[in-house]
């Protein structure tokens, strides 16, 4: 993964995301629709996260230092924690503030405006989401792919507020304004509804590595790995850690030499660490793999 591209593309999306920002709080105050004053909000913090997601990548660019010394790989996760939690205060927001406009009488809103503004968002978003999408797949940056969760959900907050707002403009020139009033509250909420989804898919993972905890599929491939090769090589027994920050993961086996085991020299030792490492997968930056031996139990309790 290229580092430099992954910059650049969340550089570029911080950037769209403001232009967005700044075009619904606009929209929102001019035609008094809530629920397009709530999609700049909305942009408006995932401009916040987009910035902090840039800065991110970039400490991870960086090499290991004395106060990182596994770099800094565990601020990934983090960030998206925050992102998922900003997203989940916005959701809930968004329904009280609808809640509200039910029970308060509804909203009348500037219709034209804000069908102009939600059609023209809707194609600009989702072709950008796409575009990403197409661009991580040759960068394969998970900051990336949870950053473009961000275009993919305020391109649905605009189809839903263009096909709403259509459709309040169609009660209106049949005489039902009364009930036109309240398309916009019960737009928020719906809006509301359908982030919560989204922001629980970005905060489970993350909150996982956060704090800790071994990833099933990750644990069950090195025990595999390692069952195999005790059998193969004669191991007595072994005992394997894993855990993930991040793209970062983090492995570590310890095996348990029989007394009488035939070994000739270290290479014999270096051959097996080979063995194993390729059959955990291919190597790369983010892996972070100690394999040690011993004969002593003792070592591994």
């Amino acid at each position: 993964m290229s580092n430099r591209g992954e910059q650049a593309l969340l550089k570029q999306s911080t950037f769209l995301m403001l232009v967005v920002t700044f075009a619904g709080i606009i929209t929102g105050f001019a035609s008094g629709a809530q629920s397009i004053l709530f999609d700049g909000f909305f942009s408006l913090v995932a401009t916040f996260i987009k910035v902090l997601m840039l800065i991110t990548a970039r400490l991870i660019a960086k090499e290991s230092n004395q106060r990182f010394q596994f770099g800094s790989w565990h601020l990934e996760p983090m960030v998206l924690v925050i992102e998922g939690s900003f997203l989940l205060l916005v959701a809930i927001y968004a329904f009280l503030n609808g809640v509200f406009g039910i029970i308060s009488g509804g909203r009348d809103v500037e219709l034209g405006l804000v069908i102009f503004y939600a059609a023209v968002f809707t194609v600009v978003e989702l072709i950008y989401f796409f575009y990403v999408r197409h661009r991580n797949r040759t960068l394969k940056s998970s900051l990336i792919q949870f950053d473009n969760i961000s275009w993919l959900v305020d391109a649905m907050l605009s189809a839903g507020l263009l096909v709403s707002f259509l459709i309040a403009l169609l009660l209106k020139t049949q005489g039902y304004e009364k009930w036109a009033l309240y398309v916009d509250p019960m737009i928020l909420i719906l809006l509301a509804l359908g982030m919560l989804p989204p922001a629980f898919k970005i905060i489970g993972p993350a909150l996982r590595d956060v704090l800790g905890i071994a990833p099933d599929q990750l644990d069950d491939k090195v025990r595999q790995v390692m069952e195999e090769a005790k059998i193969e090589h004669g191991f007595d027994d072994y005992i394997s850690y894993v855990q993930k920050h991040g793209r970062a993961c983090f492995i570590e086996i310890h095996i348990v030499l029989p007394t009488n085991y035939p070994l000739r020299s270290v290479v014999q030792l270096d051959a097996l660490r080979e063995e194993i490492s390729a059959k955990l997968g291919k190597p790369d930056a983010a892996r972070w793999l100690t394999i040690s031996f011993t004969g002593d139990r003792k070592w591994i309790a």
